[in-house]
């Protein structure tokens, strides 16, 4: 745990509690706080009830393990509420209105980071967990054509990669899982890799359903967020239907090491911008369909491995093991503009620069990602 995590926890853990004590002493501090962020005003927003419902099914007094357990929801038809999911004395789960919001726009980073900021304060615990659930296009620019959004849709507004990093604050969440399409994109995870520890998401779409919360909701709260078996509850869920619901791609990304990542990627792609421009990328493994039109995120191993000598391919292969430390893909990705085989999957995906979409590449200048790599 880094310092600045310490001494915020300590500072909480030395509040009153203002619930459920007696008066004989302060509760104890519960293990982990999970926050539930559903940015559902826009398309989803059905979803987000019978998400809801399931994780009320999927949470006991077992289940929650004395954590803290906290929605966020912004559905279309109503104000937005902060709702606690919590274990009552006879072992009842109850859904609680903490708080109502005025009508406001979930997708604006500094609603988002109040609301962090609130459930921090009011509910300390030893570590902090998010989900992030809403629309999703990893770093793409919401107003490169109707529909697309990096993160997080409320009505017409969307929130960009770099809203959302300056939304979470650094090194409080042990992990952020995406129940958001394509957001396991290494530009994603480069911009949020001081914002948690982890980052479980999918770089392909994420069927609407989302996450199947009921089987999921105890392995928030064991003593070490068991992410990895949330990631092969996730695609197992999907492996096991058919036709095009039999959809999940999903990896686990170990943040700390995505430095060490950049550097390697830069020694093999800084100077080659013309050699990437005129790379085949009709043969490049594809993991995105945002429209017929083009394609602008690939495979990142298949990308790097087309420009990469053979002792900086084995270099790189060690580092993204290291980076990526669980992934999983069905055979088909299932999206709603079609359907795309997985023959290659490193567990993340890459913008690749190319002719045609000159803005796209200008915007692209302003990552993170490519300024550690490509300057």
């Amino acid at each position: 745990m880094n310092n600045i995590r310490r001494i915020l926890i300590g500072l909480l853990c030395c509040m009153p509690f203002l619930w459920g004590c007696s008066n004989e002493g302060p509760c104890p501090t519960p293990g982990r706080t999970v926050l539930i962020y559903m940015a559902a005003d826009n398309s989803l927003s059905s979803f987000s009830y019978k998400n809801l419902e399931s994780i009320v099914k999927g949470s006991s007094a077992a289940a929650l393990n004395g954590g803290n357990l906290l929605v966020y929801l912004d559905a279309s038809d109503a104000a937005p509420q902060l709702l606690q999911i919590k274990a009552k004395s006879d072992g009842t789960i109850q859904k609680l209105a903490i708080k109502d919001y005025p009508e406001q726009n979930s997708a604006d980073p500094i609603v988002m980071r109040g609301v962090f900021e609130s459930v921090v304060s009011e509910f300390p615990a030893e570590s902090y967990g998010l989900v992030l659930w809403s629309h999703g296009t990893a770093w793409l620019p919401y107003n490169v054509q109707p529909m697309l959004r990096s993160f997080g849709q409320d009505e017409t507004s969307w929130m960009e990669i770099d809203e959302l990093a300056e939304a979470i604050p650094d090194h409080v969440f042990d992990f952020i899982l995406f129940d958001a399409c394509y957001m396991a994109s290494t530009e994603v995870v480069y911009a949020l890799r001081n914002k948690a520890d982890y980052i479980l998401a999918s770089p392909t779409e994420v069927l609407a359903e989302g996450f199947p919360y009921k089987l999921i909701m105890a392995d928030f709260f064991t003593q070490k967020a068991g992410l990895q078996q949330i990631g092969e509850k996730f695609y197992t869920y999907y492996d096991k239907l058919t036709g095009l619901n039999r959809s999940a791609s999903v990896s686990l990304i170990n943040t700390s090491k995505l430095d060490e990542l950049a550097a390697v990627c830069s020694e093999i792609v800084k100077g080659k911008e013309q050699t990437i421009a005129s790379l085949p990328v009709n043969e490049l493994q594809q993991l995105e369909y945002l429209g017929n039109t083009y394609h602008a995120l690939y495979d990142l191993d298949d990308f790097i491995g087309r420009l990469a000598t053979e002792p900086q391919y084995t270099n790189f292969k060690k580092v993204l093991d290291e980076v990526v430390i669980y992934k999983q893909t069905t055979p088909m990705a299932t999206y709603a503009k079609g359907s795309i085989y997985i023959n290659r999957y490193s567990g993340l995906s890459i913008y690749v620069p190319q002719a045609g979409l000159e803005q796209l590449n200008e915007w692209y200048k302003g990552m993170d990602w490519y300024k550690v790599t490509y300057q």
